[in-house]
């Protein structure tokens, strides 16, 4: 199992995606509504549709009713609820390792950034790092 503040940033990022992915889907549907062509999905969202199964399944099998009733809301507004929502999975993680490992697997298969900075650097002429 990652160590906390590795856990914690695999959660952010996956709930980054998921809400990606339900503000994309709330788009496809209001677009639909008014008979217009969907928006292009974006990477977050698709890294977010891979996601969302499995954080649904995870909560289903390993939380409560209280963490299912903030994943629903979290699902029906997730501007008002991804931080409650992102503790939830972390307690649920805590608890569940499996699901917490299955989390960090996911991560990485979705190839979503945990932390650190990447970045290139030029230098021309005299320049030294």
């Amino acid at each position: 199992m990652a160590d906390p503040v590795t856990i914690t940033a695999i959660i952010t990022g996956l709930v980054g995606a998921f809400t990606a992915y339900t503000e994309y889907k709330a788009a496809v549907a209001t677009a639909a509504a008014k008979q217009e062509p969907p928006p292009t999905k974006s990477a977050a969202a698709a890294q977010g549709e891979q996601a969302a199964p499995i954080i649904q399944d995870g909560i289903a099998r390993h939380g409560d009713a209280k963490e299912q009733t903030t994943l629903q809301l979290f699902v029906d507004d997730p501007a008002t609820y991804q931080e409650a929502f992102e503790k939830v999975l972390a307690r649920v993680a805590e608890r569940a390792q499996p699901f917490a490992q299955q989390l960090q697997t996911l991560a990485q298969q979705a190839n979503i950034q945990i932390g650190g900075v990447q970045g290139t650097v030029n230098v021309a002429g005299q320049g030294k790092i």
